[in-house]
């Protein structure tokens, strides 16, 4: 029998040997069971680019891994901030204030259409033929049977009045007018018409800002406006199938606030190139904007290092997602003017505070809010794919990151399947950037939006000539 002393430390032994083994197991299945040791609920993150992935309570904020493996229903983005339900509530409150009805003048109200989908922008452009044909065609010419609800210039041409009419379009006038003194005071001067001048009854808002009220107030005098809607930038989208198609109904959809990211890094097509993507916490135009009115320690970009970029000119939801994106933006912007030169336009922009306020949580409602990643769901966003900062001559105008069907010719999203009601690509945004090669493109696709030759002999949609 061995010396007590001797038993003693053999038992020491043993229990050190299976004390490592349990240690070892657990950190195995620990990594197995999430995926990934970055991910577990409540490690500190150990790769720089892993802050702000997970929040304190657990939560998992962002996955791209899961879109690069084609998981896309998988896939997350949600703010970096945890859920408050006190900013819930907050949130409701505001949405539940009355909206005011539009101060604009309606110049012409279009009969009710069959859909109950709603667009609205401001296209208020001394003249814009081409525009209305390439943007309110080829909705039309593809089907979509909704409202279109824009901002025009008071003086619009005839021949342009004539066709919106027969498009089925509302419209309201746009009267520019002078900003009130409080909103001027300090801030820098511009030559850029929507951020020096404001319209008559919204005298608060400089015109980048003041076209989000203005949807606001024009969906809220919408009775019929029951279903999807898109707030939309007019100049620069066409379409190539109706927007709402692919996302069902608006009434059993899991989610009424949906915001459309630009490219990545993880959606980026050429994934040796990281410089044709960006993210958002690495860009100094977002932190240029934002950092001098919200301070650099409130917006940690860091934390956004990896995060897409949202767009701010095409955002879609129910009426209710969207009437609750609208209050909640257009509250900052009166907050923001309120603050100093550094918080109003143009030094602090429409797309840089939409960021903020989305990857702060402030639109409230995690559960029913998301974001679309780029080359998927109703809107294409090529502006940046276009463009390849680093070539030093003719670096716009790109084609190296366009997918198009090869027997029709039209724009595909890059990561849709084939048989998606969303391959086609529904919407495109940012066309101007591809200038080069689109214009011609869009010459040997006239039938997308338009069924003759002459404006002045494009017939009625049906509702129309029914009157």
């Amino acid at each position: 029998m061995l010396p007590l002393t001797v038993q003693s430390r053999l038992l020491v032994l043993v229990a050190l040997l299976i004390a490592g083994q349990t240690i070892l197991l657990t950190s195995k299945l620990s990594q197995e069971s999430v995926g990934s040791p970055s991910f577990r609920v409540g490690a500190a993150p150990t790769n720089p680019h892993d802050i702000g992935l997970v929040l304190p309570d657990g939560t998992v904020t962002f996955t791209p891994e899961e879109f690069r493996a084609g998981r896309h229903d998988k896939y997350v983005n949600l703010p970096n901030v945890p859920v408050d339900p006190r900013r819930d509530d907050a949130v409701q409150q505001l949405v539940e204030e009355p909206v005011p009805p539009p101060t604009e003048t309606l110049l012409h109200q279009a009969p009710p259409p069959p859909g109950s989908n709603a667009i609205l922008g401001l296209a208020s452009y001394p003249t814009f033929m081409a525009g209305w044909r390439r943007l309110v065609g080829s909705l039309r010419t593809n089907g979509y049977d909704g409202h279109i609800i824009v901002g025009v210039n008071p003086a619009i041409p005839q021949e342009e009045r004539e066709y919106l009419d027969k498009m089925g379009v509302t419209y309201y006038a746009i009267h520019l007018a002078n900003c009130s003194a409080a909103i001027l005071d300090g801030a820098s001067d511009t030559n850029n018409a929507v951020r020096a001048k404001c319209s008559r009854g919204l005298e608060d808002l400089k015109l980048e800002w003041g076209r989000f009220e203005m949807a606001r107030r024009w969906l809220q005098a919408c009775d019929t406006c029951t279903g999807w809607s898109m707030v939309i930038d007019t100049r620069d989208i066409f379409f190539q199938r109706d927007p709402f198609a692919s996302l069902g109904n608006p009434s059993t959809a899991p989610h009424e606030l949906m915001f459309v990211e630009e490219v990545a890094s993880y959606t980026n097509t050429l994934p040796e190139a990281p410089h044709r993507a960006v993210n958002i916490g690495e860009s100094v135009r977002y932190t240029y904007h934002v950092n001098p009115c919200y301070g650099r320690e409130n917006i940690r970009a860091y934390e956004l290092v990896d995060r897409p970029m949202l767009c701010s000119g095409t955002v879609i939801g129910t009426r209710g997602g969207v009437h609750r994106f609208l209050t909640v933006l257009v509250d900052e912007f009166r907050s923001n003017n309120r603050k100093g030169p550094e918080c109003r336009s143009p030094s602090t922009t429409d797309q840089w505070t939409m960021n903020h306020l989305y990857y702060r949580g402030r639109f409230g409602f995690y559960d029913r809010t998301k974001t679309l990643p780029w080359g998927t769901g109703p809107v294409l966003t090529v502006g940046k794919p276009c463009v390849n900062s680093q070539l030093e001559r003719n670096g716009n105008s790109q084609t190296d990151m366009m997918v198009f069907d090869e027997t029709t010719g039209l724009i595909l999203n890059p990561h849709e399947r084939e048989g998606s009601l969303a391959r086609v690509a529904p919407a495109l945004h940012q066309w101007d950037r591809c200038h080069k090669w689109i214009y011609p493109w869009f010459k040997r696709h006239l039938d997308l939006y338009r069924s003759v030759g002459r404006t002045e002999d494009e017939p009625a949609v049906a509702w129309v000539k029914r009157r």
